[in-house]
Formats: structure tokens, C-alpha cells, sequence
């Protein structure tokens, strides 16, 4: 399966009026996209785990489904594009200020 990393101009294009979703199911399935995803775009983190706890639908356009981590702030984001109901791509997402040192592994 080919995956896509999503560079943060492209994520953030994809980021419109988010509304976090409390229940449903998921529009397509994306644990086959993830185990895809080749190691190095994880970097520290580590979202083997499978832990989804915070799902973000953008104006009808896109879902960001956040697959966390063993960091807080620190997930893989699987970016869902509703109209084709396929997967657009992904991005390691890093909420913690700047310059916050990286954790130890």
C-alpha cells in the first residue's frame, strides 16, 4: 500500500473549522494505510499502541483521526478525505511548544 507524508503546508491545508467527532465509525478503514507507514515517518514516537481518542471532522472535507502516542501532544494524524472516502495522507503531529526538547528513547 502507498502512503503519503504530508508536509505541514499540506496538512494545514487541510485544516478547516475543525469539530471533534464523539461518536461514530470511522469512514474508511485505516489500520492497513497505518501499518504501512514506513518507520521513519514516526521518528521518537510510538503509536503501536492503536490508541484513538481524539477524531476531527473539517468542514465536511477531511477527517483527522489522531493516533497517540506514548507522548503527550505527540500523535500520528491519518488524514481522511470524506469526499473520495479514501486516505489523503498523514503527518507526525507535535503539539508541544517549540523548542521543547525531543524525549529520550
Amino acid at each position: 500500500m502507498q502512503t503519503r507524508k504530508l508536509n505541514p503546508l499540506e496538512f494545514h491545508e487541510t485544516r478547516t473549522n475543525p469539530k471533534r467527532v464523539e461518536a461514530g465509525e470511522p469512514i474508511v478503514d485505516f489500520w492497513e494505510y497505518v501499518a504501512a507507514i514506513p518507520a521513519e515517518d514516526f521518528a521518537f514516537a510510538d503509536c503501536r499502541a492503536g490508541n484513538v481518542t481524539h477524531v476531527y471532522r473539517m468542514d465536511d472535507k477531511y477527517e483527522h483521526v489522531l493516533i497517540n502516542s506514548q507522548y503527550q501532544g505527540v500523535a500520528m494524524v491519518i488524514v481522511v478525505d470524506l469526499q473520495s472516502q479514501s486516505i489523503y495522507g498523514h503527518m507526525l503531529l507535535d503539539l508541544n511548544p517549540a523548542g521543547t526538547k525531543e524525549p529520550d528513547h
